[in-house]
């Protein structure tokens, strides 16, 4: 299937109109997650899952709205966003990376085994899966990495930097008002996460 994938200048062609929604959705949704920080400092010592679900959220609001008045389909389903593009070549969907290698997590179930190994194929077409993702810094207050990225089976063919300037996958730190006092940590909880792979 490696071979039917969208290689990335088609994927930047189809893509290219929707960059800028795409980084100032995820922006916008981080930025939604450090005023409800600085709202209430309690979440500064949320698990990082919940973090990421709650800027999930916000980003796929966004996305949707935006997308939706493009006229371009977005679906749905058990709370996760696809979006379509190019006539159903290329679905986009949102998440988190897990580190520098942009790989994601999730729960391996048949859909996300199928989508990680390219092989899904929707009335005889053949779609390409992407995923738009961010990373957050190491202290949880700005995104370090802003990307699109389309892998096969958990290595990176191709990606799209956001809102870089040097192509490297960086961008400049986005900061909300920061929640009073420091971030406060377990080293129980961080070892927990880095078993878990998040």
């Amino acid at each position: 299937m490696l071979d039917e994938l969208i290689p990335q200048p088609e994927a930047e062609r189809i893509l290219s109109p929707h960059l800028e929604a795409i980084q100032g959705a995820i922006e916008g949704g981080w930025a939604d997650w450090m005023e409800a920080v600085a709202a209430a400092p309690k979440l500064a010592t949320a698990r990082t899952t919940t973090r990421a679900n709650a800027v999930y959220d916000r980003i796929t609001e966004r996305a949707e709205e935006y997308f939706e008045s493009a006229g371009v389909p977005t679906t749905r389903k058990r709370q996760m966003l696809t979006v379509s593009l190019g006539e159903g070549l290329l679905i986009l969907r949102f998440k988190k990376f897990r580190g520098r290698s942009l790989r994601t997590s999730g729960v391996p179930t048949q859909q996300r085994l199928e989508m990680e190994a390219q092989q899904v194929t929707l009335d005889g077409v053949h779609a390409t899966y992407v995923v738009a993702g961010y990373l957050p810094d190491e202290l949880g207050l700005g995104l370090d990495v802003l990307a699109v990225v389309c892998s096969y089976n958990g290595v990176i063919v191709w990606r799209i930097a956001l809102g870089t300037d040097g192509g490297d996958g960086s961008v400049r730190p986005i900061y909300a008002v920061p929640p009073q006092g420091p971030v406060v940590r377990s080293a129980r909880r961080a070892q927990e996460e880095e078993v878990e792979g998040r």
